[in-house]
C-alpha cells in the first residue's frame, strides 16, 4: 500500500481512473490521499445494475449527487450511467445538466440488460442537451427516447451512438443528425427490436459508419424502411440489414474497411461503390450478386460459411481480388444465416487458378472448421493452388468429439501443399 502512496498523483489518478468510481470511492476509507484523488476524477462512471429496491436506488442518487458536487477536476471529461429499473428520469436529467455545467465532453446512458419496457421509467434528454457546444461523444444505449427540438445544434459532436433507442417523431433521427455538424462515428443499431425509421446519412465529415437490423418482427406489417447512404468521405462501414431498402447516392472512395452482412436488397450496389476497399467480411449468397465486381485494392478478405451456397462467393472474390493476401472463413455472430441449411453441389471452384492464389495469398485462415458440404475441397484446393502460403490456420468445431476432432486434424495433415516454406497450426 506505501508503494502505492508513494506514487506521483497523476499516476495515482491515471491508474484509478479505469476502475468503476464505487471502487475509487470505497478508497477514500484508506487515507486522506484518497479522498483528493476520488475528487480530481476526471471520467465518473455510475452503474445502478440490476437492483429492484428502491432504497438501494436512494443510496444510489445520494452516492451519485455527492460525487458530482465533490468532484473538482478542470474538466470533467466523461459522464457514464448504467441504469436499473427504478432510476428516473428526473435525476438522470439533473445529474446530466450538472455534467454540462461542469463543461462534459462524453456522456454514454446505458439500460442494464433485463430492462423491459413494461417498467414505467423511460427517460428522455433535457432539451437544454441538443444545444450543448462542449459534448463531442453521445452514446445511448436501451430504452431511451429521443425528443430532439428543431433548434438541435452539436457544433462538436464527433462521436453519435444510438442503440436501441425510440424515437418520439419520425423526424427524431433526421433532426438530430442534421444538427451534428462535425459527426465522424456514426452507430445506428436496432438489432433487438427498437426501431429507427427511414433515415438518410449525408454528413460530409462522416468517416465510421454502422447500421445495424435484424429484427424482423418490428416490421410485421408496417413495410420497410429506407436507408440512404451518400458519404463519399467514409473510411469504414459496418452494414447489417436483414428487411430494409438500401439506396446508395455515389461512391465512397476512401473506404478501406467494410463488414457487409443479410443486405436485403442492393448488396451488389454498395459492393460497387467502395472500390478502394482493402478488408472486407462479407456474410452473403453469390445469388445477390449478378456482375463481376474487381476489387483491385483488397488484401483481407473474410467469409462467413453459414450461408446458402456461400462456396459460390468464395469462388467470386478469389477471381475478383487480384491482389488478396489473407483469407479467412469465419462464422459471423448473426443467428439469421442459421436459417439456411447448408447443402449443395460438388464445389467445382473457379475455371482457372486465379491470379491471388498464385502470386499474393501468404495467409489462410479458418475458424471452426465443420467439414461440412464442399469444405474439405475447399481447403484443399487453397493448399493446393496458393503457391506463396506462409501462413495456415485452421481451428476445428469446438464442440466436435475427441473422435471426430482426430479424425479431421489427420485429413488435413494428410492434404498437400503446394508452398513448402508454409507453416500448418492446427488446433
Amino acid at each position: 500500500m506505501d508503494r502505492i502512496n508513494n506514487l506521483p498523483d497523476d499516476l495515482l489518478l491515471k491508474i484509478v481512473s479505469s476502475l468503476p468510481t464505487k471502487n475509487i470511492a470505497a478508497t477514500m476509507l484508506l487515507s486522506k490521499r484518497w479522498m483528493i484523488v476520488w475528487k480530481m476524477l476526471p471520467r465518473l462512471d455510475f452503474d445502478d445494475g440490476h437492483e429492484l429496491e428502491l432504497s438501494k436506488y436512494e443510496r444510489f442518487i445520494k452516492f451519485v449527487d455527492r460525487s458530482l458536487v465533490l468532484n473538482r477536476a478542470p474538466v470533467l471529461e466523461a459522464l457514464k450511467f448504467v441504469l436499473g429499473p427504478c432510476s428516473s428520469p428526473k435525476d438522470l436529467a439533473t445529474w446530466i445538466r450538472i455534467g454540462m455545467a461542469r463543461h462534459v465532453r462524453e456522456l454514454e446512458i446505458r439500460r442494464c440488460e433485463g430492462y423491459s419496457q413494461e417498467h414505467k421509467y423511460i427517460p428522455k434528454m433535457p432539451k437544454s442537451l441538443y444545444t450543448y457546444e462542449k459534448l463531442e461523444v453521445l452514446k445511448l444505449s436501451g430504452c431511451v427516447i429521443l425528443n430532439v427540438p428543431v433548434d438541435v445544434c452539436f457544433p462538436s459532436l464527433k462521436t453519435l451512438h444510438l442503440i436501441r433507442v425510440e424515437h418520439e417523431t419520425n423526424e427524431s433521427l433526421l433532426r438530430l443528425l442534421s444538427g451534428c455538424l462535425v459527426l465522424e462515428d456514426l452507430v445506428l443499431d436496432k438489432t433487438y427490436g427498437y426501431g429507427f425509421p427511414s433515415v438518410v446519412v449525408q454528413r460530409h465529415t462522416l468517416q465510421r459508419l454502422s447500421i445495424l437490423d435484424t429484427y424482423q418482427e418490428a416490421y410485421v406489417g408496417q413495410g420497410f424502411h429506407v436507408i440512404l447512404i451518400c458519404v463519399s468521405s467514409l473510411k469504414y462501414l459496418n452494414f447489417v440489414d436483414y428487411f430494409g431498402d438500401l439506396h446508395m447516392s455515389g461512391d465512397m472512395p476512401e473506404v478501406v474497411e467494410a463488414h457487409v452482412r443479410f443486405v436485403h436488397k442492393n448488396p451488389e450496389m454498395l459492393l460497387k461503390s467502395i472500390p478502394s476497399v482493402k478488408h472486407l467480411c462479407l456474410c452473403l449468397t453469390a445469388s445477390m450478386l449478378q456482375h463481376r465486381i474487381v476489387f483491385h485494392h483488397l488484401v483481407h478478405l473474410e467469409l462467413c460459411p453459414l450461408r446458402q451456397d456461400w462456396w459460390d462467393l468464395l469462388t467470386w472474390m478469389l477471381e475478383s481480388s487480384p491482389k488478396l493476401q489473407v483469407l479467412e472463413i469465419s462464422e459471423c455472430d448473426q443467428s439469421l444465416c442459421l436459417k439456411e441449411p447448408i447443402i449443395g453441389d460438388h464445389w467445382a471452384g473457379p475455371s482457372s487458378v486465379p491470379e491471388c492464389l498464385m502470386s499474393h495469398l501468404h495467409t489462410f485462415k479458418w475458424n471452426d472448421y465443420r467439414r461440412r458440404s464442399n469444405e474439405k475441397e475447399i481447403v484443399a484446393y487453397v493448399l493446393k493452388n496458393a503457391t506463396q502460403l506462409q501462413t495456415v490456420s485452421i481451428s476445428v468445431y469446438k464442440y466436435d468429439s475427441e473422435e471426430e476432432r482426430f479424425q479431421k486434424l489427420n485429413e488435413l495433415v494428410s492434404l498437400p501443399i503446394a508452398s513448402s516454406s508454409s507453416r500448418l497450426l492446427l488446433d
